[in-house]
C-alpha cells in the first residue's frame, strides 16, 4: 500500500540538498590538515595544499615533487526541539554518530618558474546526517502519512532518518611564475557528487486491527560536472604575499536512483539541480620574523547565481538560492616556530550567511537537522618536521553557533510550530607533507 500523497512527495523530494558541510554551506573551506590548524590558507606557499588554496603560489615551493596526504574526522552535534501542539508534548532530537574519514591528496611538480599540480579531495558535502529515532522531518511526514490513510492508522513508530552527501573532486592544472613577484595558475576540476537518503517509519495503532505498515524510502542521487579555477599570487616584498583565486560554478544535475519507495514519493531517473556555487577567494600572508607568520583569508560564495531549483509552495515557489542569498567567510591565523622542527599555530574564522529569507529556506526539510546559520570557528594545532623531506601536521577545530535559535516552521502550517535549533562541531585532522 502506498500513500500517494502529493504533500509527502514534495517534502521527501526536497528533504536534502547535498549540504552536510562543515560550515553548513555546499562549498567546504576545510580541505587540509594545514587549514585545520591555522584557519587561513589562501596565501599558502609552503605546502602542497596550495593546490586548492593558492595554486598560483605553487612555484614558491622548492624544485621537485611534493605530495600532501591528509584526513579529517568530524564530530557534529546539531539538535532541535519543538512542540507540534497536538497533545504529544515537547520533542527533542539530536545527531548521532560521526564522520571519521574525509581524505585528501595533493601532488605537485615544480621546476624553476613553472609547476604542474593535481589533487583529489572533497569540495562539498563530506558528511552524514543520522537521526536513528527520527526528527521533525519524520514527524511531519508521519502526520501526512496518517492523514492519507483516512483513519486506518492512528500513530507512527520506529521513525529513522539517515542521509549522506559527498562531492568527490579531482583537479589538474599548471602554474607559471611570470616574474619574481607575480605568478598565475589555471586548472580544471571534475566533481562526482553522490547524495543518499534512507528514511522510514511504521504506521501502527489501527482502529481496524490492521497489521502495522512499515514504510521505507531509500534513494541515491548522482551528478557530475566540470569547472575551472584561475589564480594569481603577488609578492610585493619578500615578506608580504597576496593571493586571489576564482572557482567557477559547477553545474550538477542529480539523477535519482530509486532503491525502495513505500511512500510513492520518488521517480526513478528524475533530475534535481543543485549546482556548486562559484567562489572568489583572497589571501594575505606576512612573515613578521624567522619564527612568526600571520595569515588572513576572505571567501565569497555566489550562491544566488547557482541553480538550486524552486522551493515549496509555502514560499511561493521561489528558487532555494534566492531564499538563501550569498555567503562569506573571513579568517585569520598565526604560526610560531618554537624550534627548527616544531611549529605551533592558532586561528579562527567567521561564516556569514547573507540570508534573504532564512525562515523560508528552512522549509527545505532536512535543514533543521543540520542547522544552517552564521557560525564561528577556532583552530589550533602544530607541525613537526620529521626530516628535511617529511612534515607532519595535526589540527583541531571547534565550531559553534548562537544558542537556542528559534525558527518558525511555516511548512508545518496550519500548526503553529517554533523550532529551537542548536549546533556545535569538533574536528580533528592529520596530514603528511612529503618533498623529494
Amino acid at each position: 500500500m502506498k500513500t500517494n500523497n502529493k504533500w509527502i512527495m514534495l517534502i521527501l523530494l526536497t528533504m536534502f540538498g547535498g549540504s552536510v558541510a562543515i560550515a553548513q554551506m555546499d562549498n567546504l573551506p576545510n580541505m587540509s590538515a594545514e587549514w585545520m590548524r591555522t584557519a587561513a590558507r589562501n596565501a599558502a606557499t609552503d605546502a602542497t595544499d596550495a593546490v586548492v588554496y593558492n595554486p598560483a603560489g605553487i612555484t614558491k615551493l622548492s624544485n621537485g615533487f611534493h605530495i600532501n596526504v591528509g584526513n579529517q574526522s568530524l564530530f557534529r552535534n546539531p539538535s532541535h526541539s519543538y512542540d507540534l501542539g497536538i497533545g504529544e508534548g515537547p520533542k527533542s532530537y539530536s545527531q548521532d554518530g560521526s564522520d571519521p574519514f574525509i581524505p585528501n591528496i595533493y601532488a605537485a611538480f615544480k621546476k624553476n618558474n613553472w609547476a604542474l599540480f593535481t589533487g583529489v579531495y572533497i569540495a562539498g558535502g563530506g558528511g552524514t546526517l543520522n537521526y536513528p529515532t527520527g526528527s521533525i522531518t519524520t514527524d511531519l511526514i508521519g502526520l501526512q502519512a496518517l492523514m492519507s490513510t483516512g483513519g486506518a492508522y492512528a500513530e507512527t513508530k520506529n521513525a529513522s532518518l539517515n542521509a549522506s552527501s559527498m562531492y568527490l573532486t579531482t583537479t589538474i592544472g599548471g602554474t607559471i611564475q611570470m616574474s619574481k613577484n607575480i605568478g598565475f595558475s589555471t586548472a580544471i576540476r571534475y566533481i562526482s557528487a553522490k547524495n543518499t537518503t534512507d528514511a522510514g517509519m511504521t504506521l501502527t495503532s489501527s482502529p481496524f486491527d490492521l497489521d502495522d505498515m512499515p514504510l521505507v524510502l531509500e534513494t541515491e542521487e548522482n551528478a557530475s560536472g566540470m569547472g575551472f579555477i584561475i589564480g594569481m599570487n603577488i609578492n610585493p616584498t619578500e615578506k608580504f604575499n597576496i593571493s586571489t583565486r576564482y572557482e567557477s560554478q559547477v553545474n550538477l544535475d542529480f539523477e535519482t536512483k530509486q532503491i525502495t519507495d513505500d511512500f510513492g514519493a520518488s521517480v526513478d531517473g528524475e533530475k534535481n539541480r543543485r549546482d556548486l556555487p562559484a567562489v572568489l577567494a583572497f589571501g594575505l600572508g606576512y612573515t613578521i620574523s624567522d619564527k612568526f607568520k600571520a595569515f588572513a583569508d576572505y571567501n565569497y560564495y555566489f550562491q544566488k547565481n547557482a541553480d538550486w531549483e524552486k522551493s515549496t509552495a509555502a514560499t511561493k515557489d521561489q528558487p532555494w538560492s534566492d531564499l538563501a542569498g550569498n555567503a562569506s567567510t573571513i579568517a585569520a591565523g598565526i604560526e610560531y616556530k618554537l624550534s627548527p622542527w616544531f611549529t605551533t599555530s592558532i586561528g579562527g574564522g567567521y561564516t556569514n550567511y547573507l540570508w534573504n529569507d532564512r525562515t523560508g529556506y528552512y522549509t527545505k526539510l532536512g535543514t533543521y537537522e543540520v542547522m544552517q546559520d552564521d557560525n564561528y570557528n577556532i583552530n589550533t594545532g602544530f607541525a613537526v618536521k620529521a626530516s628535511n623531506a617529511i612534515k607532519v601536521n595535526v589540527g583541531y577545530m571547534h565550531t559553534f553557533w548562537a544558542k537556542d535559535q528559534n525558527i518558525k516552521a511555516i511548512n508545518a502550517d496550519p500548526l503553529d510550530v517554533n523550532v529551537q535549533v542548536n549546533n556545535s562541531l569538533d574536528a580533528f585532522a592529520l596530514g603528511v607533507e612529503i618533498s623529494f
